[in-house]
């Protein structure tokens, strides 16, 4: 009797561990060696064009190590984002103003808070709040030396007058220093 409840017993011990091991770490440690574009599959042209975005920041900056990164469905996205662990992401016009609102597809999950980094056509290309202006200037600084290399890009012309630009972009657009 005893031996059949101590066999139960072990195995139950040992395996709450495993059951609880979580690659979070791996992750957390990737996502900070990487300059990481998040897109979603159900806003179809966002994963191909940060794939092109990609290339062309590595290009440019390639201490960036600039990766895709995809997410399964809108609330991937919204969660990710909202809780900081993506800083950049890539979305259409209308699917980032709805992020920024909390609208649909992102109803019921609360706004988020973020500037407007570049645009690319229909794409808007969002970024955190509290990314550091410095790395926000690099990257519109980037933008502005290849926006002819990317298909629909807008000219830096144009993406001074966009609503909600991150400061740092304006800076970097009108050649002063970085932040």
């Amino acid at each position: 009797m005893l031996k059949s409840l101590l066999i139960p017993g072990v195995f139950l011990v040992f395996s709450i561990p495993a059951l609880a091991h979580s690659p979070w770490g791996q992750y957390q440690v990737y996502r900070q060696m990487h300059l990481l574009i998040m897109s979603t599959i159900p806003d179809g042209p966002t994963y191909p064009y940060s794939n092109k975005i990609v290339k062309a920041i590595n290009e440019v900056i390639p201490e960036a190590k600039a990766r895709p990164a995809r997410a399964k469905n809108f609330e991937s996205v919204h969660s990710l984002f909202k809780t900081k662990q993506i800083q950049l992401v890539l979305l259409s016009k209308s699917n980032a103003k709805a992020l920024l609102e909390g609208s649909t597809p992102f109803s019921g999950l609360g706004p988020v808070e973020a500037k407007v980094l570049y645009a690319f056509g229909d794409l808007l290309l969002l970024v955190q709040n509290d990314f550091p202006d410095s790395n926000v200037w690099l990257l519109a600084d980037a933008f502005k030396k290849i926006h002819n290399r990317l298909p629909g890009a807008l000219t830096p012309q144009q993406v001074m007058v966009l609503p909600n630009l991150h400061p740092a972009v304006l800076l970097a657009i009108r050649g002063d220093p970085s932040p």
